[in-house]
């Protein structure tokens, strides 16, 4: 509680001096975002908790400090506890490309390289949870050319992570990932829309062994926080990983459909080697017949056209498999049908309705799940 309440201390301080400084205001920005979840088990979910969760409760600021070079930082205050999120600054070249250097994510997955805020499910689809690396310290380099572009990124843990400290003939050494990720991706306009195919590869070394769990939620976090995971593998011998990613994306009008393809090779010291896989196929319609944004390799939101707001409908199946040979983690199947209602910009309501079917020796459950979300951002 005292570490909260410091922490919390320190980022007011950090706004005040922000928001009573010299910098002009339309240059540099408070920002946030508020989602609040409630969860409901509708079947077969004696094990999940219902209730409320607060999501995400995010603080920070960010924008411009001088025409090559821009910065943020947000931290996030959910109920799982204060995490950093973007920390980072970029910079513009003559040439038209970009630096990064700090926190951020790596780029791969056009899901996960959704903001939180413009995702059309209340949670990510598993892949985006258990492959896609998500935020790590670092440095990248990102180059738009036309219709196409490309990022590539130099990475390290995430800020707040240790590593692990083992012992070995030479002493004791600090045991920290470090690795390297490549995305590239051409988006064609195609009459009132786009289509997308992009592809990525991330391959990270743990520097001499370090344990490796992959385990995921149902696409869906209880009262709790999430704290039932349904899939769940553990690699004590884990040396590297090899991702790959494939995208696809198609957007005309009020229409949208979007798939993805990821695996992940485990390389083990002493022991079997792995490799796990899943994909997700969702579609959305925009009743109301705005259409989803599209930009620089990224999927945006809908911005409603009219003061009575904008309704949205979508589906989507996702499958992660942890199961491979003498790893038995189980495979996971989620149907989910969403009714999004977004009333402006910055405000949206969301309904999801999760059917759960699990691949697993011990566990011959099927849960259905429901979770309603109020989120706004500013």
């Amino acid at each position: 509680m005292k570490k909260l309440l410091f922490r919390t201390a320190i980022l007011s301080v950090l706004l005040s001096v922000i928001m009573t400084s010299n910098i002009d205001a339309q240059e540099f920005k408070i920002r946030g975002r508020l989602h609040m979840d409630s969860f409901f088990g509708l079947s077969d979910a004696e094990e999940f908790s219902n209730g409320f969760n607060n999501r995400r409760a995010r603080l920070g600021a960010g924008g411009t400090i001088n025409e090559k070079w821009d910065g943020r930082i947000e931290v996030d205050f959910a109920d799982e506890g204060i995490s950093a999120n973007d920390f980072r600054l970029r910079g513009k070249f003559d040439h038209g490309g970009r630096i990064w250097i700090g926190q951020f994510k790596v780029p791969q997955g056009l899901n996960q390289l959704t903001s939180s805020n413009e995702i059309t499910f209340i949670e990510r689809s598993s892949i985006s949870n258990v492959i896609a690396p998500a935020r790590r310290m670092g440095v990248a380099y990102e180059l738009g050319l036309g219709d196409a572009g490309l990022k590539t990124m130099l990475f390290g843990r995430a800020l707040g992570e240790r590593g692990i400290f083992q012992t070995d003939e030479e002493g004791y050494h600090n045991n920290m990932p470090l690795g390297i990720a490549l995305r590239g991706y051409y988006g064609a306009p195609v009459g009132e829309g786009v289509f997308h195919v992009g592809a990525s590869v991330v391959y990270e070394d743990f520097n001499d062994n370090n344990g490796l769990r992959l385990r995921d939620r149902p696409e869906a976090r209880d009262s709790r926080g999430g704290a039932v995971r349904l899939i769940d593998v553990s690699l004590p011998n884990a040396e590297n990983t090899t991702k790959f990613g494939l995208e696809l994306l198609f957007i005309s009008g009020a229409f949208s459909i979007e798939g993805e393809y990821m695996q992940m090779g485990v390389s083990n010291v002493d022991m079997d080697d792995a490799s796990f896989s899943g994909y997700h196929v969702q579609t959305s319609y925009v009743l109301t017949g705005e259409s989803r944004s599209y930009s620089g390799g990224a999927v945006g939101g809908i911005r409603p056209a009219n003061e009575s707001g904008a309704w949205e409908i979508a589906a989507r199946y996702s499958v992660m498999d942890l199961n491979d040979d003498i790893y038995l983690g189980g495979k996971q199947s989620t149907i989910t049908f969403a009714l999004n209602h977004y009333v402006t910009n910055r405000l949206r309501f969301m309904a999801n309705v999760i059917y759960v079917d699990i691949d697993r020796g011990d566990y011959d459950k099927s849960p259905l799940l429901g979770v309603l979300r109020a989120q706004y951002n500013f």
